[in-house]
């Protein structure tokens, strides 16, 4: 899978900042791709994410065609350049991953389902203030009030402290059961993935020989029983 670095700071913030979190706006539209930028570590954003920008929304949560775009500005600040940004969208596996390739209606359901967070930055000068996490939180609730179940994100280990306190499971690999084939997604290194269920009926499972955590119950019947192994790479439900 392509490889989507999300970069932030991981280290203990100095001190709150207080942040309005607000659909990106047109006249923003240079400074919201120069922080995206920040991320970037070999291919980041979809390609075309800058015709995306002046698209019509698909639908909620989207803001800007099949992209939810946020800025992050300080409150009552003279300065009305945004100072965060957040860019997500449907999980390149979703169309791309070998199951659904050829399978245009589970392609179709993912993509309604998880959501990939492509690109999270804050400008240097604002970093330690809470700013990525007040991003991350509204992008996540907006995918949860709208029937999403699941946000992923690939980060640089460094990370994975950063990301698993705002409640995310960092590995290289990750499995989604499903009614007649296990979904597995990789991550080379020196990558991870970040894994979050939106919903308390969606479960994260470390299950007996996997390469990685489980996501149980993302649809209903998508789930395993408590005896489930893997097996030579193979589930054995």
């Amino acid at each position: 899978m392509t490889s989507h670095a999300v970069q932030t700071a991981a280290s203990p913030k100095t001190r709150a900042a207080r942040i309005d979190v607000a659909p990106l706006q047109r006249a923003d539209h240079a400074d919201y791709l120069a922080l995206l930028a920040l991320t970037t570590s070999g291919e980041s954003l979809p390609p075309g994410a800058e015709q995306l920008l002046v698209l019509t929304p698909f639908r909620p949560p989207f803001t800007h065609g099949p992209a939810l775009c946020l800025t992050a500005r300080p409150r009552r600040s003279p300065n009305p350049k945004p100072v965060g940004a957040v860019f997500a969208s449907f999980p390149d596996w979703a169309h791309e991953h070998p199951l659904t390739q050829d399978n245009p209606a589970l392609s179709e359901l993912l993509s309604r389902t998880a959501i990939l967070i492509y690109g999270l930055a804050v400008t240097s000068h604002r970093r330690r203030q809470g700013i990525a996490r007040t991003l991350l939180t509204a992008a996540e609730e907006k995918a949860r009030t709208t029937g999403y179940r699941l946000a992923t994100l690939i980060h640089e280990p460094e990370l994975a402290p950063f990301y698993e306190r705002l409640g995310y499971t960092s590995a290289h690999h990750f499995t989604i059961p499903m009614p007649h084939a296990a979904l597995g997604i990789t991550q080379p290194p020196p990558f991870m993935t970040a894994v979050k269920a939106l919903p308390s009926d969606v479960e994260l499972r470390t299950v007996l020989g996997a390469p990685g955590p489980v996501v149980t119950g993302l649809l209903p019947g998508w789930d395993i029983p408590p005896t489930a192994h893997f097996e030579d790479g193979e589930l054995i439900a």
